[in-house]
């Protein structure tokens, strides 16, 4: 099968003006993903300026999906060093894609339940499959490729939403929907799903895997040449069974079961386990990302969206903020490395405490200067670090040599900052508190007000102190640990 979309449907989707364009955060995250320059904390930082996609992404992180992790990542720094680059990456990807493909499809007669019942279902197949062949390289990859498989039938949905609530009409069982897609649009969700995943510059293999998952040229005892589309088709054809908990010995299962053993050599135990073990981490991951997948977890899913209002709703309550910073000192005692620490601090600090930017400034002593190190709030890591500030003269000095938290508000004279360094930190409402280590200041934690013609008030002060203080004991710590490591050597 081509994937290519025909051109004059091209044309004609290229004259609808609410087809979807590819979202912003999609192009930030891939821009960030492929620098070789790009830290965590650049990734973080690209994460955090959707709140709606760090809510899910956290929630992903912990559930089921990373069994391993679950309930143990606090922050979208915590996620990427535990998980890893890639891993948060493709969740970002997919997370953002969901988003989309709802608000097209949200004015459609269309079911999203089924729809995303269909698509969860596909993705943690064809994750379970890709693990139970040893296909270490394909496991994430497999589950975002399942879950984005038909985003192309949402879309269509939405820019044609009478002729697709016919086509649905017409092919209730959808067992060959793309058939009848084309009898009445002249092309299918296959091609229409390829043709934007590849608008949208995402990975070739989820664009392969999207336009081709149906295998509609491809004999069914064929291998493809790709193994990820396998995975995602055998994934569409096992979904019904897993979803309806169908009997091991029944007919219809039997045949899947042999199309699995053809294509991607899974043995019948690992199959009929997956009955079982697929259904239970779907219903779960439903829940934690909040996707309503079929009518008996209706209620539990209400009271999910009543819970996650209410707290949201409470963010700037100072219990909400003590629990935070309870969830970041979980982290800060299970880092090891210093910019995981100092990026730990600074993402709890601004998504925690809600401030406008937070920058944590290095002591550089053959210089006499301290350089930014970790930033959030910024369009780029590599601005951070072209930050740099004498501590000869000015503020830096000050802290280097006074070492007590600073709180400026307007030119305050109490506080000797050079009107170099307020231009240049373009703010005048902002606290500096700095990290010692063995009674020496090494880091400096810079943060804007919320606000910013209102000075920073005690609690939030505290706040920061309570972090710069744990994150010093740390830092303390592991560099003790080093140095009595290398005195036994």
């Amino acid at each position: 099968m081509s994937a290519q979309v025909p051109t004059d449907i091209k044309a004609r989707l290229g004259k609808v003006q609410n087809l979807p364009s590819v979202p912003q955060i999609i192009v930030k995250i891939k821009q960030v993903s492929e620098d070789p320059k790009s830290s965590p904390a650049d990734l973080a930082n690209c994460i955090l300026s959707d709140h709606q996609l760090t809510t899910r992404i956290l929630r992903m992180a912990n559930s089921t999906y990373y069994g391993s992790f679950a309930g143990k990542i606090n922050t979208v720094t915590h996620a990427i060093v535990l998980m890893g680059f890639r891993a948060v990456h493709n969740i970002a990807i997919s997370m953002a894609v969901y988003e989309v493909v709802n608000k097209v499809s949200e004015n459609a007669k269309f079911d999203t339940i089924s729809f995303w019942s269909r698509s969860l279902s596909a993705g943690v197949v064809a994750k379970y499959l890709a693990h139970n062949i040893n296909q270490s390289k394909l496991i994430e990859v497999a589950f975002i490729a399942g879950f984005l498989h038909d985003i192309g039938q949402a879309i269509l949905a939405g820019l044609y939403p009478e002729k697709y609530d016919q086509i649905i009409k017409m092919d209730q069982d959808q067992d060959k929907l793309w058939e009848t897609e084309r009898v009445i649009l002249g092309t299918d969700h296959c091609e229409v799903g390829g043709y934007i995943a590849g608008k949208w510059n995402l990975p070739k293999g989820l664009s392969s895997a999207i336009s081709q998952h149906h295998r509609i040229d491809v004999p069914p005892t064929v291998r493809s040449k790709d193994l990820l589309v396998d995975l995602v088709y055998l994934a569409d054809l096992l979904h019904p069974h897993v979803m309806a908990g169908t009997d091991p010995d029944s007919p219809a299962y039997m045949g899947v079961k042999e199309q699995c053993r053809t294509l991607v050599d899974i043995g019948d135990e690992s199959l009929d386990n997956l009955l079982i073990e697929c259904r239970e981490q779907i219903e779960e991951i439903a829940r934690d990302l909040e996707i309503n997948i079929e009518s008996k977890l209706d209620d539990g899913s209400a009271v999910n969206q009543a819970a996650m209002a209410e707290i949201q709703q409470q963010l700037n309550n100072q219990e909400v903020q003590l629990a935070f910073l309870r969830n970041a000192t979980t982290a800060l005692m299970e880092a090891k490395a210093e910019d995981e620490i100092l990026q730990v601090v600074c993402e709890a600090i601004f998504r925690g405490l809600a401030m406008e930017r937070v920058v944590v400034f290095g002591y550089d002593q053959k210089w006499t200067s301290f350089t930014g190190r970790v930033g959030f709030g910024y369009d780029s890591q590599q601005t951070v670090q072209k930050m740099s500030f004498s501590a000869r003269s000015g503020l830096f000095k000050h802290l280097r040599e006074v070492g007590n938290p600073v709180s400026f508000v307007n030119e305050s004279r109490e506080v000797p900052v050079t009107k170099d360094e307020l231009s240049r930190l373009q703010t005048s409402v902002f606290i500096a508190v700095p990290i010692k280590i063995i009674d020496e200041v090494r880091f400096v934690v810079f943060a804007d007000a919320p606000s910013r013609n209102e000075p920073i008030n005690d609690d939030l002060m505290a706040s920061v102190m309570s972090l710069t203080n744990q994150a010093g004991m740390v830092l303390e710590r592991n560099l003790l640990r080093a140095k009595l490591g290398s005195a036994r050597f």
